[in-house]
Order: structure tokens, then C-alpha cells, then sequence
């Protein structure tokens, strides 16, 4: 939860700055703005009702993503916890996720040790001395300790999905700021008269 407040209090920090006492301090090109806030380029044109819908997608996101890490780290200290206290497992957070999977699918490593001698796949069998011996409680906690390893497999991809999601909305705010930027530009023509000649004056702004 520490992280999901961190995130909480930039936000709430950042998001006020967005107004116009912030020009003298902050980058000038509204590109630039939604590209480092999603939204804050909006902002710069006045556009308040797009701004705020960027704004609130990079809240939502941002708590979105401590909520799957908090999680993600909550499952993995359970896992674990069930692994040495269940599992008779020596040192389980240094081991590899291949041996945590293999381990959530057997009840002791002698039972599958025996599966791998039948199927001849002699280069996976494991032994006491590499410090990879298990031994579950009871079939049942095995079950537990694969739901948890499960869910901390999807929390982590929840995780992964969300930072994409993030990485999107700046990319789709950037390129919303750009619009608003080719909409705002305007191009006049004001004819010139001098020295008996004429001419036409091409004025562009933005």
C-alpha cells in the first residue's frame, strides 16, 4: 500500500499545476505537456472535458498498477510461507519459478523424481543435496500453494498490462495535443500594396 499512496500523493500534487501560473516553470509545447501528463497538453487549449478524461485514465491506471503490485508481493510472501512451512521447502524465495511450478504439481520430489525416470528425462530429476527436496503436508495444501503461485502469476500480468495501458494513454494524449495544435492553427491572407505593386501576405498561427 505504500507504493498506491506514493502514486496517490504525486497525483494529487501534480494534477493542480496544470493551470496557467505553471507556464513560467514547465515545458511550453503542449506535446510535450501530454506527453510527460497525460492530459496537460489539453489543458493548454482550454480543452478541460479531454484534459480531465486523460487526467482521470492516468489516475485510474497508476492506482490500477500499485493495487496489482501490492497485490503481486502479497501472493509472493504467501507463496513463500507456504513453501517452508508446508512444502518443507529450504529458502524458496531463491528458488527459480520452473522449481516453484514443478513443485505446485507434486506432492514430494520423490514422486516426481519417479515420473521423471519413466518418461527418461533423467536431466530434470532433482535431489536433496542441491538443496531441492519437498515434501508436502498434505495434497491439499499443494492445491493452496498452487492457487497462490496462480495468482501471483496473474497479478503480475495485470501488473505488465497496466504499464502498457500507461505507456498508451501518454502516447494517445500526445497525439490528442497535436490535433488540438493543427485545429487551433490558422492561416490568413492580407493583400499588400507598395510601390505601386501588389502582393499577398501569409500570416500563420497557432
Amino acid at each position: 500500500m505504500k507504493l498506491l499512496k506514493i502514486v496517490l500523493i504525486t497525483i494529487i500534487l501534480v494534477f493542480p499545476v496544470l493551470g496557467e501560473q505553471a507556464k513560467q516553470s514547465f515545458p511550453k509545447s503542449p506535446m510535450l505537456k501530454s506527453f510527460l501528463i497525460p492530459g496537460w497538453g489539453e489543458h493548454s487549449y482550454n480543452s478541460s472535458t479531454r484534459g480531465y478524461l486523460f487526467n482521470g485514465i492516468e489516475t485510474i491506471l497508476w492506482v490500477f498498477a500499485g493495487v496489482a503490485y501490492t497485490s503481486a508481493i502479497s501472493h509472493e510472501n504467501d507463496l513463500y510461507y507456504f513453501a517452508a512451512e508446508y512444502g518443507q521447502i529450504d529458502d524458496p524465495q531463491l528458488k527459480s519459478d520452473v522449481f516453484l511450478d514443478r513443485v505446485s504439481k507434486y506432492d514430494s520430489m520423490d514422486e516426481y523424481n519417479e515420473q521423471m525416470l519413466r518418461n527418461r528425462q533423467w536431466d530434470r530429476i532433482y535431489s536433496t543435496e542441491n538443496g531441492e527436496y519437498w515434501s508436502w503436508e498434505s495434497t491439499e495444501k499443494r492445491v493452496d500453494f498452487f492457487d497462490i503461485k496462480t495468482q501471483r502469476y496473474l497479478w503480475r500480468q495485470r501488473l505488465t498490462y497496466s504499464f502498457g495501458a500507461i505507456a498508451l494513454n501518454h502516447l494517445v494524449s500526445t497525439m490528442d495535443a497535436l490535433y488540438l495544435k493543427r485545429r487551433h492553427t490558422s492561416l490568413t491572407a492580407q493583400p499588400e500594396f507598395s510601390n505601386g505593386s501588389t502582393g499577398i501576405r501569409l500570416s500563420l498561427s497557432f
